[in-house]
């Protein structure tokens, strides 16, 4: 006769069946970590970025604004730099130099400044170039002024991750000047 007492087993998980479900679990912890690092990686770069690219256009921006209101202006240094005086008749110049990757600006006799900050953004080259107005007639400033001088900047953005990007660009600036009729610094 059959024994009336059933045996009440519980079953459980294996061995295997558990070292299976951590281990797909291991994978799946794994693959979201890396998305969120490189998620996070990405954003961080973007910020850079965007720092680089905000103080180059604060550096250009100053250097428009310093040539709108400028006088006499020559380029100089193999169309690498501008000397020029400011509308305050103090002798100035902006100037690319190769060795420290920078543009740098000098007002005067005072301590030159670089117009980007050199761990954002690095100067591959710079060129200038200004119009010359065709005409002998040198009785009125306006004449022979510059109307334009136009910048090509060759830039590299720099990330703190080591990641880097060129930028070319040019810009435009019209002197104020060039329409007045005389020259205030003469």
């Amino acid at each position: 006769m059959a024994s009336k007492h059933s045996i009440n087993l519980k079953r459980g998980f294996t061995l295997l069946e558990m070292s299976i479900v951590i281990f797909l679990f291991m994978i799946i912890v794994t693959l979201v970590s890396k998305i969120y690092l490189n998620l996070v990686n990405s954003s961080l770069i973007a910020n850079d970025y965007y720092q680089a690219l905000e103080n180059v256009r604060l550096g250009t921006e100053k250097v428009w604004r310093i040539l709108k209101y400028g006088w006499s202006f020559r380029v100089i240094n193999n169309n690498q730099g501008l000397e020029f005086q400011k509308n305050n008749c103090v002798n100035a110049t902006i100037i690319f130099t190769p060795s420290s990757q920078q543009l740098i600006y000098q007002e005067g006799n005072s301590a030159t400044t670089s117009i980007f900050d050199p761990n954002l953004v690095r100067v591959k080259n710079i060129t200038i170039a200004t119009d010359r107005p065709a005409t002998d007639q040198r009785y009125a400033y306006f004449q022979y002024a510059p109307k334009i001088i136009v910048i090509n900047y060759n830039l590299e953005i720099i990330s703190k991750k080591g990641v880097t990007s060129s930028l070319e660009f040019y810009s435009a600036v019209a002197p104020l000047n060039s329409v007045y009729s005389n020259n205030l610094c003469q």
